[in-house]
């Protein structure tokens, strides 16, 4: 009776730091620095109208950051030109703001 008190008492505490180290991964908001006005990125609230992660990490989110190709690697587009497709292709579908002012705060 004691090893099976101890097994679980084990899965709980595995549980709860998967769940807690899964939690510290996703930030709740993102600050993107911008020549126009910084972008302050509401993850959270991105990350309930996405239908998931794909639809902003087109590569996965094991491909690592953004700026790991973009602006990097000359096949793939500027980073900056990677957002405002994204970003605003994205907004004009489900009528989020398209006007720089929209998001670049000054």
């Amino acid at each position: 009776m004691t090893q099976v008190r101890i097994c679980i008492m084990l899965l709980v505490g595995m549980l709860i730091l998967a769940t807690t180290a899964f939690a510290a991964e996703v930030p709740i908001t993102v600050q993107m620095e911008s020549g126009e006005g910084n972008v302050l990125f509401h993850h959270e609230e991105h990350l309930v109208a996405a239908n998931d992660c794909t639809d902003c990490h087109h590569m996965g989110l094991d491909a690592g950051g953004c700026r790991d190709c973009h602006g990097v690697d000359r096949s793939v587009a500027l980073l900056k030109h990677a957002f405002h497709r994204q970003c605003r292709n994205c907004h004009i579908k489900v009528s989020g703001p398209t006007e720089c002012n929209g998001c670049h705060i000054k």
